[in-house]
């Protein structure tokens, strides 16, 4: 059976798209009809990967190489990225995009007003949703967004809000499922996507135990593995999940596609998590 697919989570450009291959045929081949877009922070992939700058000629500890990484990503500009790209690539079939904007709410006060004039500016040209990383700006939930989540609540409570899923690692405490169980209470209204929900199974358990009676939370598949996309299904049922594929940064497609189609479900429930759910959503 070949499924009409959705994915939730795709970027511009990436590692995995081959330097003679277009984005449109990409998706063609995989059969995405449609397609929750967003750019590439280049900044943040060439600061966390650079070498770090050891004139001394002292041995640097693997510890110190991680702090210094995300020393790096701290002092990432405070602008708002450009989604000119974004824009360009969804003008070539308007039908298959819906443009999500890459927002950075951990900014200055006095730039507050210039970055969320921005937002609105791309809400007026067509964007329909927000995406944090919580990782890349090392983004506490819901301190570092109340700003933004409330904002978009009022702006349109149909646009959702996409928040990269991080966990602890040295630098950085991690969003928890207390986390998000706070942000969905405070902000009943607003569509909430978890993205990486099955990063690891038990990541996935904790999340659909937790998480199950906020129905304004969804699970997005990318980077899961598929054992935690079956422990989601079964907590929270096949609806609340969105194929992503993270492409062509973090994954190919297929990869992500194999994942859904190995789960021992039915052919209805895979067509839900590929395109309906996504579909619905975005389409309310």
């Amino acid at each position: 059976m070949q499924y009409k697919i959705f994915d939730a989570h795709l970027h511009t450009y990436g590692t995995f798209l081959a330097k003679d291959d277009d984005l449109l045929s990409y998706l063609d081949r995989h059969n995405v009809e449609k397609a929750i877009i967003t750019t590439v922070n280049r900044a943040a992939s060439s600061k966390i990967y650079a070498n770090n700058d050891n004139r001394t000629g002292e041995e640097v500890s693997n510890e110190n190489r991680v702090k210094k990484a995300f020393e790096n990503l701290r002092k990432l500009t405070k602008d708002q990225l450009d989604h000119q790209d974004v824009i360009n690539i969804s003008k070539l079939d308007p039908e298959r995009f819906r443009k999500f904007f890459w927002f950075n709410p951990k900014t200055n006060r006095d730039e507050e007003e210039k970055n969320y004039g921005t937002l609105e500016n791309h809400f007026k040209m067509g964007f329909c949703g927000v995406k944090i990383h919580s990782g890349i700006h090392l983004i506490k939930i819901p301190r570092d967004i109340m700003s933004l989540a409330s904002f978009m609540q009022e702006y349109d409570k149909n646009f959702p809000l996409y928040i990269h899923f991080t966990p602890k690692f040295s630098a950085f405490g991690g969003i928890s499922s207390k986390d998000l169980a706070k942000l969905a209470q405070s902000f009943p209204n607003l569509t909430i996507i978890l993205g990486h929900a099955g990063l690891a199974m038990e990541f996935a358990i904790d999340f659909g135990l937790s998480l199950k009676q906020y129905k304004n939370i969804y699970f997005e598949t990318s980077c899961s593995i598929p054992y935690a996309i079956l422990s989601l299904v079964k907590m929270v049922g096949h609806k609340r999940l969105l194929f992503g594929s993270d492409a062509p940064v973090t994954n190919p497609i297929q990869l992500e596609i194999d994942k859904i189609l190995c789960l021992p479900i039915t052919n209805d429930q895979k067509q839900d998590i590929f395109y309906n759910n996504t579909n619905n959503l975005i389409l309310n």
